[in-house]
């Protein structure tokens, strides 16, 4: 199975993670800062040039130059996320919703609010 160009790798989504969660366009010194803080990743500022070129070149950040280059998202995070879950939830668990959320309360704990907060969204769905 090919994978698409549009795919991301797993630190040019890291990087695409960092500027979905920064308030407005985003400096590259400001994404290192960000992989430094939250995810301990030290690369050097030509690795992240290159990520984020590549990002561009797969239409998911823009950039303009003010003094230094400022980068934003032009494909929303959720867009992503929900497109990615739908092709885990087809590959993994043959387009079965029921086997997907199955599979992921197994592997993760579930506090009684959650729970509750899970029967909330059933029933809101009928």
């Amino acid at each position: 199975m090919k994978v698409k160009r549009s795919e991301l790798s797993e630190c040019e989504l890291i990087v695409m993670k960092c500027i979905w969660d920064a308030d407005g366009p985003i400096t590259c010194a400001e994404v290192m800062k960000q992989l430094r803080e939250k995810y301990e990743l030290n690369y050097k500022d030509t690795t992240v040039y290159t990520f984020l070129k590549v990002l561009k070149e797969k239409n998911f950040v823009e950039s303009e130059r003010r003094g230094v280059t400022y980068y934003s998202a032009i494909k929303e995070e959720r867009e992503y996320r929900d497109n990615l879950l739908k092709k885990t939830e087809n590959f993994w668990f043959d387009g079965s919703s029921l086997r997907m959320i199955s599979a992921l309360l197994r592997t993760k704990s579930v506090s009684s609010e959650e729970r509750e907060e899970i029967k909330k969204m059933i029933d809101e769905l009928d």
